[in-house]
């Protein structure tokens, strides 16, 4: 019972009620706080709380009722409760690569920076102050004073927007420091207690677990997290516990053993990363751990100004002289370890400017680990009490001068320094971001103005209320945002007087399309982490590609290119190298011998090369490895002779074994290894043998030779491990399979990547030359990555197949998952029915844990079924009846360019190249820029040519060996013939092609950035396809409408007079277009929620409705109609024109 009150000493359990109510109180006035002065650091103003509550203690029992217990909490208790959250929340939160990269820097700033100051201070105490302490409490003291915690400047780094390598060094010194003060504080406070009873060898135990085993077991807890959550799916509050479970179970082990336990959950932090959690919990997980820290950081300061009130409370006038003296000596010293690291600081990783030296010299603030190490000193009763006083006082005035003058004037700082100016490029971006969502705030305008219930609101208001201001233009700035955006930037031409565009300067374009790199670089970086969101992208693959992205980012001018990740799907290693060793012990070129023409060694090469005789060989060896271990038993000595003659008989049967296979193989016997093997043992029992027959046995130098022989026989049994041979090289393809199957993973993630930012360059740079050059640099790798993953698939289509197998099990289980979160909001499924459901998902999530890496290619007919357009069992049937299959060699030509279309091409195996130009989808060709495409597996050509009767825009050329199923044009419109009802064939092939198209667009436009491929997806599923005539009038977002695209042709809109030329979303603004191409094809997405159902006609059997339209129709000229493209009817000749394919055979399915 005396051992818990001594563990407990530091709460009187009868005022537990009063300690709570005062943490809780602290929480309560900093949220206060928080909210209403947000010009001062709030940490300061909470410590001014503390201090005053101290103060008023003093005075008042009650309070002293409820701060006496804070005031004297153990440091120990202190440490154990707060710093694991700090420490793993600041780690967590840093990125992996900037630390990397910055590691260097902060080592050298934390280890022999800190070490030095702790030198300095403690000269200034020992010889300059009249304490008369030794070099121990000396050195003990700079320990505690050379700490400081950067969390005040690095979150006014973050909100200003400074270089984030600034904010890792701060922070990664602080962390780093910290470990670094606490193994200097317990050392010299050891030897300033105890020096007679100073244990060298202990010392140096400690300090090796200390500065080796910490991280060392951080990194294996690292592990052990991340193999325990990869078998966690979506299980927020499982995987949220483990996260703070694992650091507070990591910090207490470490400090059990006798490590440092800081510096063990700071290395698990490093090594954790928010892929490593469910991408569905990313927002939960980070807002928790915020959430601690904050909670954290709110009860030290405000613990912290207790401390420092009642620390003053006996305080002289010669004590706070010397704290105004180490302030000052404490940032003198500072600046002078600054300054002599500067000379190694600017040559290691990002660089070091002068700016940022004067940040790391005033930004550092004493608090809670300075705190913790303070009261320890405090409360340690082996040291004099008024050394214990001196400690108190000095480290608290320090501590309460750095909050009020380094905390409080950093802001100005930084504004003084430059470091929190808006760069050209930056303003150019917030510019284009204003100017989107200016846009996206009228759309949303215009739809809510025709609302029944919001009609009559007051709309000039509600404009002027929710008008968006540049955030980056201050009271006194007369620059507009808009003079910073390229197209309307304008100057005076130096010769003529006249205004002209502004070109930059070349520093300038330099700076823009480094800031152009920079966002596409996180625009990837984003992508990569929306498939791995979708399902579309592997843990262990979304980890990689991100790491890639970032080191990229590190290195100026450079982007991300397939050589960068070429390495997952090459075939090296240790794997490759087994495996071809493995092949050639099991297949020689022995295996390929032809056998002879005589009879006899015909006979001897039939047998040898036989199963049974190869199994008599293997039992041969397992009956002489059971007599040799037979001669090794001492009770059977008596049975010598009769083993003897074993022996021989063993003897015997290899030589005949050999005799045969000499005469089966001929010469080539002598070069497979395990006939190699066979002749040696055979030497080694010969000799056995005549040893055993010819030389005296009583001797025991040849006992011990006799010996040695007989063992050395037993290497015959590794004749049996070619038997298991097949079985390794199974294991080895497996792994194999395995880091192809993740190579193939990371480069399909790379190419979706590479689309997707292609898609919004424009919005990222306004500069066309700037834009240009990344569209050319992205193409490029997008080809090159396309054309590697094309490869990989043809020398491994069953490892592709695994991939993309797995990837739409793990999107369609996504999708039912947040079908399951819609029911559920909407009512119509209670928690308990969810639940289930969701348990039955996760079920199936986890069996893709074990999804085979390989799996067959299909067949022609299984993907000619799984054709989007082709749903009915007469629909598929009349598509084999009348498919046939083409063979391509490498370089033929599959179409040709501006030819006639002859049919449809579905790609059954191989890889193909296409180039030309983009499909016109009704508009004008550009025939200046041509692209570049790579086809696979799946892939179909000509369906829109065939559609529209136009000329194929591309030539496509056989990049390998091809084969492909083959529909001609007369099928094909034989089948649209057949098929007629709604919806027909061809309405399911256009809606298909529509599909594609609005995928593209919306991903394009800004609106829909945020939205992942499946959340679109899900939006066009209720989408249907109408027709728009020329000079046809239609109504559009009339209320019904959420979203509707032009995926082929063009229209105007009447009020506006904006055309639209698809593929393109038409405006929200816009409310009655009129077709302007002959065909123009509209994809109308409903809204979910029709008013007018009832009294307005289903647009989605618009084509039954065709021919009763035509008599309300607006009457087209004759100059018009003869404008408009030919439209395929049954009663149309179409000559097709004969494709020459030397090289190609046809093969009916």
């Amino acid at each position: 019972m005396t051992n818990v009150t001594n563990v407990w000493y530091y709460v009187n359990t009868d005022d537990i009620p009063g300690v709570l109510f005062t943490c809780f109180g602290a929480c309560t006035v900093g949220a206060v706080v928080r909210s209403l002065i947000t010009k001062l650091p709030y940490t300061v103003i909470l410590t001014l709380c503390g201090i005053v509550m101290g103060t008023l203690s003093f005075h008042y029992a009650k309070v002293d009722h409820f701060t006496t217990d804070l005031a004297q909490i153990s440091p120990k208790l202190l440490t154990d409760i707060f710093m694991p959250v700090l420490i793993f929340s600041s780690a967590f939160e840093i990125e992996s690569h900037t630390f990397r990269r910055s590691l260097s820097q902060v080592l050298l700033l934390a280890v022999p920076g800190c070490l030095l100051t702790c030198f300095l201070i403690a000269v200034l105490v020992v010889e300059v102050y009249a304490y008369e302490w030794d070099w121990y409490i000396g050195m003990m003291f700079g320990s505690i004073v050379s700490t400081f915690d950067c969390f005040i400047t690095s979150s006014l780094l973050r909100k200003s927007g400074t270089s984030k390598a600034l904010i890792l060094i701060m922070e990664g010194e602080s962390l780093f420091s910290e470990g670094t003060s606490f193994i200097a504080f317990e050392s010299f406070k050891d030897l300033a207690v105890d020096l007679v009873n100073f244990n060298v060898k202990s010392f140096s135990v400690k300090l090796v677990l200390k500065v080796f085993g910490s991280p060392l077991l951080g990194y294996i807890m690292a592990k052990l997290i991340m193999f325990w959550l990869s078998y966690i799916f979506n299980d927020g509050l499982i995987e949220i516990t483990i996260s703070l479970a694992m650091t507070y179970i990591t910090f207490y082990i470490s400090e059990w053993l006798g490590m440092a336990g800081v510096i063990s959950v700071l290395t698990m932090g490093l090594l954790l990363d928010t892929v490593n959690f469910s991408p569905e919990i990313e927002v939960f997980l980070l807002r928790f751990w915020e959430t601690l820290t904050y909670l954290a950081n709110t009860l030290i300061f405000f613990i912290v100004g207790i401390v420092i009130a009642r620390a003053f409370q006996h305080a002289e006038l010669n004590d706070y002289i010397n704290i105004i003296v180490l302030y000052l000596f404490m940032y003198v010293i500072r600046l002078v370890t600054v300054l002599l690291c500067s000379p190694l600081l600017v040559r290691m990783g990002y660089g070091f400017s002068w700016r940022w030296a004067v940040v790391c010299i005033w930004g550092g603030t004493k608090g809670a680990f300075c705190l913790s190490l303070m009261l320890m000193a405090f409360q340690s009763e082996d040291m004099k009490l008024e050394v214990r006083d001196k400690v108190l006082v000095l480290v608290s005035g320090m501590v309460l001068l750095t909050l009020l003058i380094n905390a409080v004037s950093m802001p100005w700082i930084l504004q003084l320094l430059g470091l929190c100016d808006v760069s050209m490029p930056r303003r150019v971006a917030m510019y284009n971001a204003i100017k989107r969502i200016k846009e996206s705030t009228e759309n949303t305008l215009s739809m809510l103005k025709m609302d029944r219930f919001l009609a009559d609101s007051n709309w000039e208001m509600a404009e002027n209320t929710v008008l968006m201001e540049d955030p980056y233009r201050t009271p006194g700035d007369t620059v507009d945002v808009e003079e910073f955006s390229p197209m309307s930037r304008m100057t005076t031409c130096p010769d003529c007087d006249r205004t002209i565009p502004y070109i930059p300067a070349p520093r300038e374009t330099e700076d823009m399309m480094e800031e152009a790199r920079i966002r596409i670089l996180k625009a990837q970086k984003m992508s990569y982490w929306k498939q791995y969101s979708s399902g579309m992208l592997n843990r262990q693959a979304a980890r990689t590609l991100i790491n890639t992205v970032e080191n990229v980012t590190d290195q100026k001018g450079k982007f991300m290119g397939v050589q960068d990740i070429q390495k997952y799907w090459e075939l090296k290693g240790v794997f490759v190298t087994l495996k071809m060793r493995l092949e050639d012990w099991l297949y020689n070129k022995v295996d390929k011998l032809k056998p002879p023409r005589h009879p006899v060694l015909r006979w001897c090469y039939d047998v040898v090369f036989s199963v049974p005789f190869e199994y008599s060989v293997y039992m041969l060896i397992l009956c002489n490895i059971f007599i040799i271990v037979l001669e090794f038993v001492p009770s059977l000595g008596h049975y010598e002779y009769e083993i003897s003659v074993l022996n021989y008989l063993f003897f015997i049967g290899y030589a005949l074994e050999a005799i045969f296979k000499v005469l089966a193989m001929r010469a080539a016997y002598f070069f497979d290894p395990w006939n190699h093997l066979d002749v040696v043992v055979m030497i080694l029992a010969l000799v056995d043998i005549i040893v055993q027959d010819m030389v005296d046995m009583e001797d025991l130098h040849t006992i011990n030779i006799v010996s040695s022989f007989k063992m050395l026989r037993i290497l015959r049994v590794f004749h049996l491990t070619k038997v298991l041979i097949p079985k390794m090289i199974d294991l080895t393809n497996l792994q194999i399979h395995k880091q192809l199957s993740f190579g193939y993973d990371v480069g399909k993630g790379y190419v979706v990547g590479e689309e997707a930012v292609g898609r919004i360059i424009d919005h990222i740079s306004h500069d066309f030359s700037i834009s240009q050059r990344l569209k050319e640099i992205l193409e490029t790798n997008r080809q090159d990555a396309t054309r590697e993953m094309g490869m990989l698939q043809r020398d491994y289509p069953e490892i592709a197949i695994s991939v993309k197998t797995r990837q739409a099990i793990r999107s369609v289980l996504n999708n039912e998952r947040d079908a399951i979160h819609t029911l559920l909001s909407g009512g119509l499924l209670d928690e308990t029915e969810a639940a289930t459901l969701k348990k039955t998902i996760e079920i199936k999530m986890k069996k893709l844990i074990n999804f085979p890496p390989t799996i067959p290619a299909p067949t022609p007919e299984e993907l000619l079924q799984s054709l989007p357009w082709l749903h009915h069992h007469e629909e598929i049937a009349f598509i084999k009846s009348v498919a046939k299959l083409l063979y391509f060699d490498f370089g033929d030509t599959i179409i040709e360019e501006k030819e006639a279309p002859d049919g449809i091409h579905l790609i059954v195996s191989g890889m193909v190249k296409t180039t030309g130009t983009k499909p016109s989808l009704g508009g004008p060709v550009d025939r200046e820029n041509r692209v570049t495409d790579y086809r696979g597996c799946g892939s179909i050509l000509g369906e829109l040519n065939c559609l529209t009767l136009q000329p194929t825009e591309a030539t496509v050329i056989c990049e390998t060996a091809t084969q492909t199923c083959f529909i001609d044009i007369d099928s094909l419109f034989e089948a649209f013939d057949l098929f007629r009802v709604h919806p027909s064939l061809e309405y399911k092939i256009w809606h298909a092609l529509a599909k594609k198209i609005c995928i593209g667009t919306f991903q394009e436009h800004i609106d829909y950035q945020g939205w992942s491929y499946h959340r679109i997806c899900e939006h066009l599923s209720r989408a249907f396809l109408v027709d728009l005539v020329i000079n046809g009038m239609r109504e559009v977002y009339d209320g019904n409408m959420e979203d509707v695209v032009v995926v082929y042709g063009s229209c105007d809109d009447m009020q506006l007079r904006v055309s639209y030329l698809a593929p393109v979303l038409i405006n929200k603004t816009s409310h009655q277009i009129v077709g302007k191409s002959g065909m123009t094809k509209l994809m109308i997405i409903p809204s979910p929620v029709r008013s007018d159902q009832g009294s307005r006609p289903c647009q989605r059997h618009a084509a039954l409705r065709k021919a009763s339209e035509q008599d309300t129709m607006v009457s087209v000229p004759a100059s018009e109609q003869d404008m408009t493209p030919t439209v395929r009817s049954s009663s149309v000749q179409i000559e097709i024109r004969e494709r020459p394919t030397p090289s190609a055979s046809r093969q009916s399915i």
